[in-house]
């Protein structure tokens, strides 16, 4: 499983599709299966910049794994945001190994990234507690990765595309290679 992690507008759901179809395998995207499987009330809190129950998120994440073959590589969109989230991703979820791509991003550069998107979800206000939320459970979610050996790549993502799926290229190749 390679996890993309990045605050909204880092370029990670861009990334992690180029990688999938790069590797030939499933790309799950958590932010699409939220918009398609929640009710009005939660996606006017997603719109609002607002995390949902860690519960709905990791039902809605645990039946898209269980389509995935076992043994099979797979790329996963936006999960964990949240330290529960977390723990169930590294201990319950069954998928080994797990390879973190963390992409960063200044958050002036995000502003002016999300505002060209022109979505609905994207108002200043939202942008700005988007980054406050992250900010905020960003940090538990990386050091529990940590305490259980999980490899976390950090990288940039103000470089250019290529640049950037360059270097999570590297960083794959240098896991698979320390592995063995």
């Amino acid at each position: 499983m390679i996890i993309f992690l990045g605050i909204a507008g880092s370029g990670k759901s861009v990334q992690s599709r180029r990688l999938s179809t790069a590797l030939g395998c499933e790309y799950i995207s958590v932010g699409a299966l939220l918009r398609k499987n929640t009710n009005l009330y939660d996606k006017q809190k997603m719109a609002e910049g607002e995390l949902l129950d860690d519960n709905l998120v990791i039902d809605l994440v645990a039946k898209e794994i269980k389509n995935i073959p076992r043994g099979q590589e797979f790329i996963i969109d936006g999960f964990p945001r949240t330290l529960a989230q977390t723990k169930w991703i590294v201990n319950e979820s069954n998928a080994n190994p797990i390879k973190v791509i963390h992409i960063t991003l200044d958050p002036s550069e995000v502003i002016k990234r999300l505002k060209l998107r022109n979505r609905q979800d994207d108002s200043i206000e939202a942008i700005r507690r988007r980054i406050d939320e992250y900010n905020k459970f960003i940090g538990p979610v990386l050091e529990e990765f940590k305490i259980k050996d999980v490899n976390v790549y950090g990288v940039d993502g103000s470089k250019g595309l290529e640049e950037v799926h360059n270097q999570i290229i590297e960083d794959i190749k240098m896991n698979e290679e320390s592995r063995t």
